[in-house]
């Protein structure tokens, strides 16, 4: 958990003070409130899932780009009304970003999960299973 919360703090500049941070299987981690964590019930699984390991980095769930964009001052990625219904969709954005890396990616108000940027091409790391199928509005 250190290695993400430094990693975040570092790559985003945002905190994740009033969360806890646990492991929840290969490689994942969920959040919960500190009270949450403190009930002992065994019948559910606590928490949100926030995030995977990837070689680069963490991929960034989107519920956990809320969390982590809040307060984030760097690495975020910006997208038009266009754009966000192509990411929807699952698609690759080409951008012009400052840096390689993972990026938080945001419209107006709202974060729709993290995408790697390679240098030219913001990769779309959201799972299939949660963008929309082609043809949507």
């Amino acid at each position: 958990m250190r290695e993400f919360l430094d990693w975040v703090k570092e790559w985003f500049g945002s905190e994740l003070p009033d969360l806890e941070i646990f492991p929840s299987g290969k490689e994942k981690l969920r959040a919960c409130s500190r009270e949450l964590r403190e009930l002992e019930v065994r019948d559910f699984t606590r928490g949100i899932y926030i995030a995977k390991k990837a070689p680069y980095g963490f991929i960034i769930s989107i519920e956990g780009s809320f969390l982590i964009g809040r307060g984030a001052r760097k690495h975020v990625a910006d997208i038009s009304d266009e754009e966000f219904r192509r990411w929807m969709r699952g698609e690759d954005l080409e951008k012009d970003l400052p840096e390689k890396g993972v990026y938080l990616v945001r419209y107006g108000d709202l974060f729709a999960g993290s995408g790697y940027y390679d240098g030219k091409v913001l990769r779309n790391l959201v799972p299939k299973v949660r963008t929309l199928e082609a043809g949507s509005p």
